[in-house]
């Protein structure tokens, strides 16, 4: 154990004996830390990932110097899937101790694959989008967005929880369970997915138990008895054969006539009645599919039109994502500085910093290693940028000069020798909008400088 004062090794005693600095909440406060980590430790072993994390995110808030503890909580976080995360928590500990620590590997093999970085990289990016789309009730995109961030890194546990939730939304329970039995295979213990489960089991059960449980019905047999020969009565018949056979042929004739009158009268009008209804019917129906199938198609059109602003919506924010002011390209800025820091080239780092837009980082971890790394770096860099600058300036190599001026400039925004040594530069270049925009700096924010009256000059005479 090495003291946190001097960082001398430290003996069984209370007191540093480098430094003479007092030890002993120290001693106490590594032990705790330790034994957080023993338990983090514990937890990942048995796939406890969401315990694992919480402890060790105790043992580094009471320690920060447990390098142990951060390593294997980036090991962790690079379980889950949140390889942008595990990158943070391992330049930290390499900025921390950079000798003979394993994070420097951890960093290097990530690094080495740049598609696959980038390509985990997006998929958070999908996630956040995804998750906007469910606050804003276009459940149907977050869907397919969580389908296609699971397939390119299906260890990243809060998409897949986030699908389920949705499934469950839509009574879909079977690929819930799905999702949620991936989430467990990664990580046996985690709350939410635990929630869920438990959710889908009872509403499942509920649902199974109210089946209808109604009494058949009883067939009864037909209390009937078979009748007997003995039982059937015979009538006597009455008809007698007619004595002559004209009266017969008379007869049928007269009988087919009637018949035929009445087929006429009675049943023709009848059977066109029908066939009148059936056609009148028939179009009918097929009026109303065709006034059917004009709303489908309006609703299609407008389906389209909807999909193709959709379609283009993402294909600006790919543009935005793939130019020079992606999110992925600021996201290796931020690691390329954080690795020239680690080099102990801070002017370096602050090179790579000083075009970043930090509102323009996607998450709040590479924005907090932006702050730490700008921090450390940049006021050291702006008097080595200003110092380069001016021995340029006085070569008379203004083209070179005027980027260091720059660059000092955007490292310590209170330098005014830089942004006039910036415009002047601009000047002998015949850049004249770019000088009169330094200038106008001047006259704006340094007005009781030494500079003001040549800058207010230099803008209103140009």
């Amino acid at each position: 154990m090495r003291c946190y004062k001097c960082g001398g090794v430290l003996s069984d005693s209370s007191v540093c004996g480098r430094c003479g600095a007092d030890v002993s909440v120290y001693r106490k406060a590594a032990r705790v830390s330790n034994a957080y980590y023993n338990l983090g430790l514990a937890k990942a072993k048995v796939r406890d990932l969401s315990g694992a994390v919480e402890s060790l995110k105790t043992s580094i808030a009471i320690n920060k110097r447990n390098i142990e503890a951060r390593n294997l909580l980036g090991l962790v976080f690079c379980e889950m899937g949140d390889v942008v995360e595990a990158l943070s928590q391992w330049v930290i500990s390499k900025n921390i101790e950079a000798d003979n620590n394993p994070a420097g590997s951890y960093i290097k093999k990530i690094q080495s694959n740049q598609n696959r970085f980038e390509m985990i990289s997006n998929t958070i990016k999908k996630y956040n989008q995804s998750l906007l789309y469910a606050r804003e009730g276009n459940f149907d995109m977050a869907v397919i967005q969580l389908k296609k961030v699971i397939t390119q890194n299906p260890k990243l546990i809060k998409a897949q929880q986030l699908l389920a939730l949705l499934y469950i939304k839509d009574k879909e329970y079977g690929r819930a369970k799905k999702c949620l039995n991936a989430v467990q295979k990664i990580d046996r213990n985690n709350t939410l997915t635990l929630k869920y489960l438990s959710e889908i089991e009872s509403i499942t059960s509920v649902k199974d138990s109210q089946g209808s449980f109604l009494p058949k019905k009883r067939a009864y047999e037909a209390d009937t008895k078979a009748l007997n020969g003995n039982d059937v009565i015979i009538p006597r018949a009455s008809y007698k054969e007619p004595s002559n056979g004209a009266i017969t042929i008379i007869t049928i004739l007269a009988g087919a006539v009637i018949g035929a009158a009445l087929i006429w009268f009675l049943v023709m009008p009848a059977r066109y009645k029908g066939l009148t209804e059936d056609y009148n019917r028939s179009l009918t129906e097929y009026s109303e599919q065709l006034s059917s199938g004009n709303v489908e198609l309006n609703n299609i059109t407008k389906q389209l039109q909807d999909i193709t602003g959709q379609k283009e919506s993402l294909e600006q924010q790919l543009s935005q994502v793939s130019g020079t002011g992606g999110s992925n390209k600021l996201l290796n800025a931020v690691i390329q500085a954080a690795n020239s820091y680690i080099a102990n080239d801070k002017t370096g780092a602050a090179g790579y910093l000083v075009d970043i837009d930090v509102s323009a980082l996607p998450t709040d971890e590479a924005k907090t290693l932006y702050t730490t790394l700008a921090t450390a770096v940049m006021p050291g860099a702006a008097a080595d940028f200003y110092n380069k600058g001016t021995a340029d300036y006085r070569k008379s190599s203004f083209d070179t000069a005027v980027t260091y001026f720059v660059n000092a400039y955007k490292c310590d925004k209170t330098n005014v020798n830089a942004i006039y040594y910036a415009a002047k530069c601009y000047v002998a270049l015949n850049q004249t909008d770019k000088a009169k925009t330094y200038y106008q700096y001047i006259v704006n924010d340094f007005a009781s400088s030494s500079y003001a009256s040549e800058a207010r000059n230099y803008v209103n005479s140009h």
